[in-house]
Order: structure tokens, then C-alpha cells, then sequence
């Protein structure tokens, strides 16, 4: 936890220094062992430049993806808890805080960014909760460097062959759900028995109603086939339905929470009222 600018030169002169007879000799066999595969007799902390900044888009990678999966009951809770605690914005200055520890020990230059900026949204309470739109300059650029997919999603064989020639790149954070949202797994804020239920309820009052047919609900229900085509089978007939029922709402205990909150202050005001 320690940083400072005296402790990179003191790692700096303790990776070349020089040692004894007996680890010199020692180092020599091993140099002689592995010949070509020897990693270089001296280094400093700039030769893991590409291990560190792979490290920092895995990083940085997995909290935009994180923040972008965020609804906005999660957003609003972030942000009542960053308010309460007294340190708003404490994750993006960590990270920052880490980038700019990161330049100055592999040496990188000043102006080095992991992701690329999003441009900032006007201000209001979508920018507070981070809801703001993305613009369509920042969309083009993204798009140039996006694979080509077909319509399911799927990379074709150009896309593959732009992947390999390296003038695309898959970025995880465009990584979408693939499949039928009703029949998704198990989230962690959806108590899992009424999932069962709630989907299973959908399912009847949809075929009841005409809004899908049998053959469709069973045939996602079979288990011949794969996961992953499995998936876009089920994406793909959601896709086709106009209009459905989708009670799944009522599995989550965000929901239900909420409910029970209005039902209290209703009754609260409600009483207060009529006494």
C-alpha cells in the first residue's frame, strides 16, 4: 500500500543488483538450462508494461461493464450509499488513482487511457444516476472497430478474419444476453421460487390468451440441443413474438420491497387521514 517515487528506484536498483558467488553460479546454470526460453539476466519494472496494461483493461474493462448492467434501483443505491459513507466517486478515483501509479512505475506515457472516454452527458439527474445517452460520435468510432456479426449476433467469417488480421477487436463490454429474458437464469436479487412460478404462470396465461403457441413454449423446454444454440433459439422466437405476458417482475425482491413500502405509507397516510 505504500507508493512513492524513492520506493520504485530502490525496486529499480534491487532487480539489477549484483549478486554473490554462489547465486551468480547458480543463476549462470540456470541461464545455460533454459538457453533461448532464460528471461533477460536484468530488468527493470517497465519491461511488464504489456502485462500491466492487459491487467488494467481487465480491470477497468470489468467495472464499466458492471456499471453499465446497472438498472436504476442499483444506481440509486450506489449512489445513497457513496452520499451516506461521504466518498462520491470513490471507485472512478481509485481507479484513477491506480492508472496514474501504474504510468509512472512501467513508465507509460502521460496521456495513456485504458478505455476509451465516453463524452459526458449534460447535467440533471440522469448524469447524477448515470443514465445519460451516449453520442453518436462516440457510437461511430465503436462501430469501426466492432466485428462484423450477423443479425443473431453471431461473428461471420469476415468478422473472424478481421479479428485475426487484427483490424477488429471484440470489447467485453458490448457482451449482450443472449436468449429469451423470461426464461433467463436466476438473477441475484430474484427469489428463485417465485421465478418458477411467475414464469410458469406467463407461460399459461400467454397460451390461454393465443399470445404464443404450445409448440413454442415446449420447444423451449427441449434439451436436445447445445446451450448456445439452445439460446438463440429461444432469442429468436422472442424476437418474432409482437406482444406477451411477462410476469417475472414479481420474482424480484426489489419489487416486492418497494410494494410493501407504498402499502405502508399509503396505509400510514391513510389512517392519519381518517383518524
Amino acid at each position: 500500500r505504500v507508493f512513492s517515487k524513492q520506493v520504485v528506484t530502490v525496486l529499480n536498483s534491487v532487480l539489477n543488483r549484483r549478486a554473490d558467488a554462489l547465486s551468480a553460479s547458480l543463476a549462470t546454470m540456470h541461464r545455460d538450462n533454459l538457453k533461448a526460453f532464460c528471461p533477460p539476466s536484468s530488468w527493470t519494472l517497465a519491461d511488464c508494461q504489456l502485462d500491466a496494461t492487459n491487467l488494467l483493461e481487465e480491470v477497468f474493462s470489468q467495472y464499466q461493464k458492471r456499471k453499465n448492467e446497472m438498472d436504476i434501483f442499483d444506481r440509486i443505491d450506489a449512489r445513497l450509499n457513496a452520499l451516506f459513507s461521504g466518498k462520491i466517486g470513490s471507485d472512478e478515483t481509485a481507479l484513477q488513482s491506480l492508472l496514474s501509479q501504474v504510468r509512472y512505475l512501467m513508465h507509460l506515457p502521460q496521456d495513456y487511457q485504458v478505455l476509451p472516454e465516453e463524452p459526458k452527458s449534460s447535467r440533471g439527474w440522469g448524469s447524477f444516476l448515470g443514465l445519460g445517452s451516449r453520442k453518436d460520435g462516440s457510437s461511430l468510432v465503436e462501430n469501426l472497430l466492432v466485428p462484423e456479426r450477423d443479425a443473431s449476433g453471431r461473428l461471420t467469417d469476415k468478422g473472424r478474419a478481421q479479428i485475426y488480421s487484427g483490424m477488429r477487436k471484440c470489447n467485453p463490454i458490448d457482451v449482450h444476453f443472449v436468449g429469451d429474458p423470461l426464461l433467463a437464469r436466476v438473477k441475484t436479487y430474484e427469489i428463485p421460487v417465485l421465478v418458477e412460478l411467475t414464469v410458469q404462470a406467463s407461460n399459461y396465461l400467454n397460451q390461454k390468451l393465443g399470445l404464443v403457441s404450445e409448440a413454442d413454449v415446449a420447444e423451449g423446454q427441449t434439451t436436445d440441443e447445445d446451450t448456445l444454440s439452445k439460446h438463440y433459439h429461444e432469442m429468436e422466437r422472442y424476437q418474432k413474438t409482437l406482444f406477451r405476458i411477462n410476469l417475472r417482475f414479481l420474482a424480484d425482491s426489489r419489487n416486492i420491497i418497494f410494494a410493501y413500502v407504498l402499502w405502508w405509507l399509503f396505509r400510514t397516510i391513510g389512517g392519519f387521514f381518517s383518524s
